[in-house]
């Protein structure tokens, strides 16, 4: 193994679930993955993440483990259409919580073992994580293996890949919002919850329209995805807003059809950790002068929506 490999990395192939050889090369900079438009290798991962993360969870697929390097996928399939047929209607997913009955009923004794540790082992890989950009990586992956069976998607998977894309662009403009600059022309929507907490921000003619940035968690694909991710939206033009503000308007969660996650921004970790996490990008938003990309934090960008909608 690299000695300079990625922590993830590094941390995957010591609990022996090595990572995708793409992934492997994105997450530990090689210089194919370093490009002034598409990012660094860590906004490259996110990408390579959200093929997976924007499908719905199929209990009798293990398609999912298609981030791993090896993995028994055949035996793993064959083992959830047995727990399927038995009662457990997730299949292979979380077994660990599954009647220890129907575990035992599995043919596949190795396979079944190792799909009743995987949690463990995976809460382990991330409890042995330093910096924070690994653990945000380390969970999204844990909830494409193990999800939670009881966690609903709160928004609807965009399941086809959009015309809007996920250029390091993006950032600019969500940066500017944040200081509560809007260029002419621009507009900035905010889409609320059931208690009308603002959940995300979306840019409309700055760039793409249809651009959004999370503030608060959202959940797509029954992966919880942490404020600073950047998804595309797909709602009906003739959608009602609760009610316009100063530069847009203001609708809830419920009225979006479609959302697909696109990758982490910059915003999605602490000023701190962006040198290291995003490497040539965050150089590159520094040498392009975008606005405070050092300083600015999703807390800048959730105070200008709440600013928009008025005393909490």
């Amino acid at each position: 193994m690299n000695a300079a490999a990625h922590e993830v990395v590094a941390a995957f192939a010591r609990a022996g679930l090595a990572l995708h050889a793409r992934l492997r090369e994105m997450l530990d900079e090689h210089p194919s993955h370093r490009t002034e438009r598409r990012g660094c290798g860590y906004t490259q991962a996110t990408r390579f993440l959200s093929t997976h993360i924007n499908q719905p969870r199929a209990p009798d697929s293990a398609s999912d483990f298609v981030v791993l390097a090896t993995w028994p996928k055949a035996r793993t399939e064959a083992l959830a259409q047995q727990a399927i047929a038995a009662g457990w209607a997730q299949g292979w997913r979380r077994l660990d919580r599954c009647d220890d009955a129907i575990v035992s009923t599995l043919d596949d004794e190795g396979a079944t073992r190792l799909l009743v540790a995987l949690p463990r082992t995976l809460a382990a890989i991330h409890a042995s994580l330093q910096h924070e950009e690994s653990r945000l990586l380390a969970d999204l992956l844990r909830q494409i293996l193990a999800p939670d069976p009881g966690g609903a998607s709160m928004l609807p998977e965009m399941r086809e890949k959009p015309e809007i894309g996920s250029c390091s662009q993006a950032e600019e403009f969500f940066l500017e919002i944040a200081h509560g600059r809007v260029r002419r022309g621009g507009r900035v929507n905010l889409f609320v919850d059931a208690e009308g907490r603002p959940a995300l921000v979306e840019k409309m003619a700055l760039g793409e329209s249809h651009s959004a940035m999370a503030i608060a968690s959202v959940t797509v694909g029954g992966v919880r995805l942490p404020p600073g991710a950047l998804f595309a939206l797909r709602y009906p033009d003739a959608t009602e807003p609760l009610r316009s503000t100063a530069c847009g308007q203001v609708f809830p969660l419920s009225a979006i059809a479609q959302a697909r996650f696109l990758r982490l921004t910059t915003l999605a970790v602490s000023p701190a950790a962006r040198a290291r996490a995003f490497s040539a990008q965050f150089e590159a938003q520094q040498r392009n002068n975008l606005l405070s990309p050092g300083t600015t934090t999703i807390e800048n960008l959730r105070a200008f929506a709440q600013a928009q909608l008025g005393p909490a």
